[in-house]
């Protein structure tokens, strides 16, 4: 597909001897939301973890900018302009809130984010800037997680179940800023348990199901049966009834 940024090509990924990840191909577009979605233990993180070399791969997998990555040191891949918000936002206990910001932006290129933009993006962060980060509440501590992951300006932004275990109303904010980030040419892969949320904001998606593509594709495109099958799988969703 012309345009990408990442293209991953017959993935295969796991952890020893347990293949995770079977023949995976996904392109995300320059500046494209798109939603990973699938059950429980369908492959998502593994897939994420693989873009950002935490889980090792072969070397013509993944290609980011048209080059090879897979496989690569994680570091190397950051450099690259690959960024992820982890699930469980892991912030640094002993740093300020800003302290966490800013030593997402060390070694980053110059580019469209600094502290001033992520404080004007997430406004409640400038309040409690002096704050240790792990004293905020959970969405506070997201807010903090995506700040960070902003501030080395990349070109590719990794959210993995950002919404977990947190409020609705909380969520709600969280995902207003979706559209700001993406402005500024950010592409954007999105795990998340709430599909319709992340429907909502995707250009595109693709559904796991046990380590294999089942559906992907534009929102407005496939119907909800359709979704829900990719998802649960066909055979689940007939039990059901």
């Amino acid at each position: 597909m012309s345009g990408s940024i990442l293209s991953i090509r017959g993935l295969r990924a796991g952890y020893g001897d347990f293949q995770a990840l079977f023949g995976i191909d996904v392109d995300l577009e320059e500046g494209e939301v798109l939603a990973l979605i699938g059950a429980n233990g369908a492959g998502k993180s593994t897939l994420l973890k693989a873009i950002t070399g935490l889980v090792r791969c072969e070397r013509d997998m993944i290609l980011y900018g048209g080059q090879p990555i897979g496989g690569e040191r994680p570091d190397l891949i950051a450099r690259r302009g690959i960024a992820m918000v982890p699930e469980g936002r892991r912030l640094f206990r002993s740093l300020s809130v800003e302290e966490n910001l800013v030593i997402g932006g060390e070694r980053a290129p110059k580019g469209e984010w600094s502290l001033d933009r992520v404080y004007g993006l997430f406004p409640i962060l400038r309040e409690k800037r002096r704050n240790p980060g792990t004293a905020l509440s959970g969405g506070q501590q997201q807010m903090v997680a995506i700040g960070r992951a902003l501030m080395a300006n990349p070109r590719v932004l990794l959210f993995d179940e950002i919404s977990l275990g947190l409020a609705p109303v909380v969520i709600k904010d969280i995902y207003a800023a979706f559209p700001a980030i993406a402005a500024t040419g950010v592409s954007i892969v999105l795990v998340e348990q709430d599909v319709v949320r992340a429907l909502a904001v995707a250009r595109c998606f693709v559904c796991l199901q046990e380590g294999r593509v089942s559906l992907a594709g534009r929102p407005e495109d496939h119907d909800r049966a359709a979704i829900t099958a990719a998802y649960f799988g066909a055979a689940n969703v007939a039990g059901a009834h």
